[in-house]
């Protein structure tokens, strides 16, 4: 092994001692100084500390210090910050400076990214939302909608499944749509779509009411989130490394299983005679031995573990007159708590701007990713739950069983998950490709001509592998494989010719132009059973082949517009007007129209408020505009038939959807207004209220069997969503070493249907789970027979009749609508806590007012109906009927017929209070950093989703709002947990 040399360990320890201690400077002056705000005398952290004419530079601390070196008396020290004019020092025969910096009114109107435009934000007049980077990095993920969760008012994020690389759902201001998409349209640096890194990003805008979102038309019912990417900042190269590792554990919520001894008792009661209601122990001993108690398998421990995870990012940026750059990579590496799964993504961005001259300007942005996922097998998270603690799931030598060749097997369908795991995979490779170019020319000092374009190229593969000897319902004894290739390559083009005029006290800008875009799509499937051992490929399958493929292609061609007037920095107007055609409708209704308008009043700059000590801020504002929705996928008007079967020995179709040559477009109304007011320069306020009228909702409407079709898309009915956002932002504490704020946003929504007239839409799963549509209800709103309890003489199910009476007979209970699972309220609040150079973070999200249909107790909570699955153990106040006369919240097990059924029983509250971040930080002071040749290195310590408070008795409240395939809105069952995260970060700025 080769040593160290001795220069080698001095320096290294040296190193150590500078960090620990701090060390000493050796530079020929050593500076020191505070720098503050003139106006309020508070420290400034963050500010830049330059010796003007050289590379030599640093920041302030978090007690706004700073430690820099000089080279002589002559030099000049330049100090600026955002929202403050520059100053500049000679340094003359001074070593310790207190600065005090001067607002500047003209830089604290921070620019706000629109999308296809910007705006000072003094000039919006619409309900936006920004959060830089620093707010949402405190949650380490590859998913941008977890960070956002609880952060912006009117915002619900749901994180419906805990399995690596998975997504969340974000819904804006409630669901406006019954089938077609609902999440936000994301734009990526002023272009429609893209792919992105959350480690790149610089900015989020959320576009909330029609004054902002009407610019994208057909694509903005659920609202934009603007994401622009991270530019060059220093005109000095700039270098940072971000380290963060650690560990998540599966979070089961109030699910416990029973133990071995506890599920033994409970089966006692299995036997309890309801004639005489004395347990028959004989019976029960002959039928459960006492051997059972042998063999206590916690399934969960055996089937979930710690997860380690580890993600890296490393970027540059730089510029000079004519170049600026970017360039960050990322890796992330996140193992999954269930056994045999995993994620692991890379990504590669480059963003150059080249200036030819100060007309022309050209930006080429480039995204690179890709990413491999092994997923599980939902069967196998069900088995993880439902198996009974008396099976080993381990032969002698340690090895995962099968339970399908084994005896003695008391679980149902014979299935160890941990040996159907070993024995299977469902895998996903994907990479992806953005290249963006985007050409400015300045015309005229107050007319500009941009075109900003966007090429995009994705291929996946999915594969699906069966062992013939893993334990599976289907595929036990054969195998199955599959593989599935997937290409999609788009395009878009954004051309427009921008103006901003101005004239004394009068301003006038705005853009008109033209977009197109297209989307090209093509899948081939092929899969097959019985498969050689050791092989994974659909080409060595021995019999059921299937193949599977087809082609798709959307085009969309716009009309934008937009014009923008600002009286004296006081009275602003803005309006917008969008033609879109898409070929996703029949040709007589492609075409649509989206206008609106918006104004505000900036009242804090009137004369009367300017110097009113109490408000810093005022400013009153009003929207109204249509947006759509087109995105349920092409030929959704047309005929459609499916070639799926044969008539003698040739091909034959099938008619799937009938054809609809009147289907349009969704749009909604909106109404919004406001005020934005800051008081004591300590407290931020925002307050919306909106109305959303949805017209002509797409529907996938299932049609009778009779008529030879399965389905067709209709326009059917109205959705109201009216409700309010309030967001706050407050200053409690700020002095020189202290600085305490808090944030705190809540949105309330209320939703309804109508224009169905006599018409009513039920939707069902194939559990027999039932949503219903009519005049009046909600969207989603529950529809199931009604449980009236646990009757005290002989501990059967009661019921309620159609005629309000107690009733046994699960046939004759009445349906009755039992609220949604559309939230009333959602929200959430943080506070963050800086001491010198220490900062604790916390932040929380909430949800109260929603249904969830809670089916996962079917299976786990079962009365015993199911005794081949075990039982979770019960609430605090569980009460098990025993004997006539108790007044139980369990049925007896030989009296419970029908008591898993669907019914209200299911129907529980999905209210909750998530801690869903803590975050400790210490940033090392300027004296080390100085030392170290560094601009700044922040050490943390973080947790996340540490604490859910709720009632809910499942897996977690947080459950899939999305319609799909067998699926209904707000219903639980089996999910992959969510996960709690505990990570180390180390951040390195040089």
């Amino acid at each position: 092994m080769k040593k160290l040399s001795k220069p080698i360990i001095q320096k290294l320890s040296l190193l150590f001692l500078l960090i620990l201690f701090g060390g000493y400077s050796f530079g020929q002056i050593t500076i020191t100084g505070s720098v503050f705000s003139a106006e309020d005398n508070q420290s400034i952290p963050g500010a830049s500390i330059q010796l003007k004419g050289t590379s030599i530079a640093t920041i302030t601390d978090l007690n706004g210090e700073f430690t820099i070196t000089a080279t002589s008396a002559q030099d000049i020290l330049q100090i600026s910050y955002i929202g403050y004019k520059t100053q500049e020092l000679v340094i003359g025969d001074k070593t310790k400076f207190t600065i005090n910096l001067e607002t500047d009114l003209q830089k604290i109107d921070e620019v706000v990214v629109m999308g296809y435009s910007t705006k000072k934000k003094s000039e919006i007049t619409s309900a936006v939302t920004t959060l830089s980077s620093e707010k949402l990095m405190d949650i380490t993920s590859n998913d941008v909608g977890t960070m956002l969760q609880g952060k912006v008012a009117g915002i619900q994020v749901i994180n419906s499944s805990g399995a690596p690389g998975s997504t969340s759902e974000i819904r804006i201001r409630g669901i406006s749509s019954f089938s077609a998409p609902q999440g936000p349209l994301f734009v990526v640096d002023g272009i429609i779509g893209g792919t992105f890194d959350p480690n790149d990003i610089e900015t989020i805008t959320v576009l909330k009411d029609a004054g902002a979102t009407g610019m994208y038309g057909s694509q903005a019912n659920g609202g934009v989130v603007v994401i622009t990417t991270k530019k060059a900042k220093s005109d000095k190269p700039q270098f940072e490394v971000k380290a963060v590792t650690g560990y998540r554990v599966a979070d089961h919520g109030n699910t416990k299983m029973m133990d071995s001894k506890t599920l033994y008792n409970y089966h006692r009661e299995y036997f309890r005679d309801p004639v005489n209601f004395v347990i028959d122990d004989r019976k029960f001993k002959a039928a459960r031995p006492d051997s059972l108690l042998n063999v206590n398998t916690n399934w969960l421990d055996e089937t979930f573990n710690p997860a380690f995870m580890q993600n890296y990012y490393l970027s540059t940026s730089g510029k000079s007159d004519k170049f600026s750059y970017y360039v960050g990579a990322n890796f992330y590496d996140e193992k999954g708590t269930f056994i045999n799964t995993d994620f692991k993504s890379i990504n590669l961005r480059a963003n150059t701007t080249y200036n030819f001259s100060d007309r022309v300007t050209l930006t080429n942005n480039i995204n690179l990713g890709g990413s491999k996922n092994r997923s599980a097998d939902y069967m196998n998270i069900y088995y993880a739950y439902t198996s009974m603690p008396w099976d080993n799931p381990y032969n002698a030598d340690g090895t995962a069983r099968s339970f399908k060749t084994a005896t003695g097997i008391w679980s149902k369908d014979k299935i160890n998950p941990i040996q159907s795991a070993e024995n299977s995979e469902i895998s996903n490779k994907s990479f992806n490709f953005d290249y963006d170019i985007d050409l400015n020319i300045k015309i005229m000092d107050w007319l500009t001509f941009s075109t900003t374009n966007r090429l995009s190229a994705a291929t996946a593969m999915d594969q699906v592998y069966y062992a013939k000897a893993a334990d599976n319902l289907t595929y036990f004894g054969t195998g199955f494989v599959s593989s599935q290739s997937n290409f999609n390559y788009s395009g878009i083009t954004t051309n427009l010719l921008k103006f901003n005029y101005e004239s004394g006290d009068h301003s006038i800008g705005g853009l008109i132009g033209f977009e197109a875009q297209a989307s090209n799509d093509d899948y081939i499937l092929g899969s097959g059973m019985g498969i050689p051992e050791g092989l994974r490929v659909p080409s060595v399958a021995s019999g059921q082949y299937a193949i599977g493929g087809a082609p798709s292609k959307s085009v969309m061609q716009s009309f934008i517009s937009q014009a923008n007037y600002n009286y004296k920095g006081k009275y602003f107007l803005s309006g917008s007007y969008r033609i879109d055609q898409s070929s996703q409708f029949a040709p007589n209704k492609r075409t649509a129209k989206f206008p609106s308008i918006s104004a505000a009043w900036l009242v804090s700059n009137e004369d009367f408020l300017k110097k009113n000590p109490f408000i810093s801020d005022l400013k009153l504002k009003a929207s109204w505009g249509k947006t759509g929705m087109k995105d349920i996928g092409p030929y959704r008007y047309m005929e459609m038939f499916s070639y799926s079967s044969q008539y003698d020995g040739l091909p034959a179709s099938v008619p799937t959807q009938m054809a609809n040559p009147d289907l349009t477009w969704e749009q909604t109304n909106q109404l919004n207004a406001g005020f934005e007011i800051g008081l004591f320069k300590r407290f931020d306020i925002e307050l919306n209220l909106y109305r959303n009228m949805t017209q002509d909702l797409l529907v996938n409407r299932a049609l009778s069997p009779s008529g030879g079709f399965k389905s067709q898309w209709q326009n059917v009915g109205k959705d109201m969503n009216t409700g309010v956002d309030l967001s706050i932002g407050a200053t409690i504490v700020r002095t020189k070493d202290i600085n305490w704020t808090m944030d705190f946003s809540v949105g309330y929504n209320r939703n309804e249907l109508s224009g169905f007239g006599n018409d009513t839409i039920l939707t069902t799963n194939s559990y027999g789970v039932v949503q219903v549509y009519h005049d009046g209800a909600s969207l989603y709103t529950w529809y199931a027979k009604e449980f009236y309890g646990i009757d005290p003489a002989d501990g059967s199910v009661l019921w309620v009749d159609k005629d309000g009476k107690q009733t046994h007979e699960y046939n004759d209970a009445r349906y009755v609508e039992a609220g949604s699972p559309m939230p009333k309220f959602q929200g959430g609040f943080a506070t963050e806590f800086k001491y010198k150079a220490f900062s604790l973070r916390a932040n929380f999200s909430y949800l109260t007012g929603n249904k969830i249909f809670n089916y996962f107790r079917r299976y786990v909570d079962h009365d015993l109906q199911e005794t081949q699955f075990n039982v979770m153990m019960p609430r605090d106040d569980y009460k098990l009927w025993q004997q006539p006369g108790d007044i139980a919240t369990k049925p007896l097990p030989q009296n419970a017929r029908n008591s898993f059924d669907p019914s209200t029983r299911f129907i529980e509250d999905g209210n909750f209070l998530k801690l869903r971040n803590v975050t400790l930080s210490y940033e090392l002071p300027q004296s080390v950093l100085s030392k170290l040749k560094l601009a700044g290195m922040t050490v943390s310590v973080s947790a996340d989703n540490m604490f859910t408070f709720t009632n809910f008795w499942g897996q977690d409240p947080e459950v899939s709002i999305s319609p799909g395939s067998g699926n209904l809105p707000g219903y639980a069952e089996f999910k992959y947990p969510n996960n709690k995260q505990f990570l180390l970060g180390l951040n390195i700025r040089f």
